[in-house]
């Protein structure tokens, strides 16, 4: 991955060297993540070599910083970040209260159930709480990936799903739909919103392919000349 742009060179030294391996730096890197959580700009190799040096110096973690990149991970769908940070967690860190909102959380999207996502969130106030408090273009990024997919599925949507899945509604919703290059309100229908057409949800015409052995053909061809 390139090195992003507001990565201070204290932190490129560390993780581009063999330093990502010196337990001392640790502290540095869980500055590193606050920084990031509270300027939206996130940094896959710095989190992922934390979560290499608490995963080689467990009685170091810090489960607080593990949910902290988590939920940036989370913020970066539909990259497959959050997955490879879970590969480097012990089964233990998964029961700390908020690692394991986050997990469900990043069930929750996987499987497009957005509403729940957005009524979990509402409810368990400790995620709520660490999200509002220290990460707060987090439901920002979460709609973005939301929005994402439903331009892979939708050339139109109601209205009132999209409330749902955005957990948006009235002026908000509408400056939100607004904000998005090519979305607009159906001029025929003001209860639909149009969604620009792409690759994926552009209707496709549909080739239905019939294989046939080569044995099969040699009959079919038999019993044409016997026919003539």
């Amino acid at each position: 991955m390139s090195r992003p742009e507001s990565r201070p060179e204290e932190i490129h030294l560390i993780v581009e060297t063999v330093d990502r391996y010196n337990p001392q730096n640790i502290s540095v890197l869980e500055e590193y993540v606050a920084t990031q959580l509270a300027s939206n700009q996130y940094d896959r190799t710095a989190c992922l070599a934390l979560l290499k040096l608490y995963q080689f110096n467990p009685s170091e973690v810090n489960l607080y910083v593990v949910a902290s990149i988590l939920a940036l991970a989370l913020g970066a769908l539909p990259e497959s970040d959050f997955t490879l940070c879970l590969y480097l967690l012990r089964e233990d860190w998964l029961e700390d209260p908020l690692v394991a909102h986050l997990v469900h959380m990043h069930n929750l999207l996987e499987q497009t159930k957005f509403a729940a996502f957005w009524r979990y969130l509402e409810e368990e106030d400790a995620v709520r709480e660490f999200t509002s408090n220290d990460y707060p273009l987090f439901e920002e990024n979460v709609r973005e990936f939301i929005a994402t997919t439903l331009g892979m599925t939708f050339q139109t949507i109601s209205i009132e799903r999209l409330e749902e899945m955005l957990d948006l509604s009235g002026e908000d919703l509408g400056d939100w739909v607004k904000s998005r290059e090519g979305w607009g309100v159906n001029a025929d229908d003001d209860s639909l919103v149009d969604l620009p057409v792409t690759a994926w949800n552009q209707a496709r015409s549909v080739v239905v392919q019939e294989d046939i052995r080569f044995e099969q053909l040699t009959k079919i061809l038999a019993r044409s000349r016997v026919a003539q």
